[in-house]
């Protein structure tokens, strides 16, 4: 009986280890894509700034900053909730 309490004991720390690196992977691919979402972002203003004319760069560039600003409001404020429940 005693091995079947100790293999019963065993599965639930490899479940509990399992759970604890599913959160960390959770949290590295949340970190992640947000990350590559500004890096996409900046390639997005670098391309906007390339097809215009140089005295209006730094408006866009405004404009892409903004945008960018607004966006991590809106994570902060609607998207977070959906992340994680």
């Amino acid at each position: 009986m005693s091995t079947v309490e100790e293999l019963s004991g065993s599965i639930a720390d490899l479940n509990a280890a399992i759970s604890d690196t599913n959160a960390g992977l959770d949290v590295f691919y949340l970190l992640f894509a947000g990350a590559m979402v500004f890096f996409m972002q900046a390639g997005f203003a670098m391309l906007c700034a390339g097809s215009i004319r140089a005295k209006n760069v730094k408006n866009i560039m405004l404009k892409n900053i903004l945008d960018a600003c607004g966006g991590a409001v809106g994570f902060w404020s609607v998207g977070y909730a959906f992340a994680y429940g």
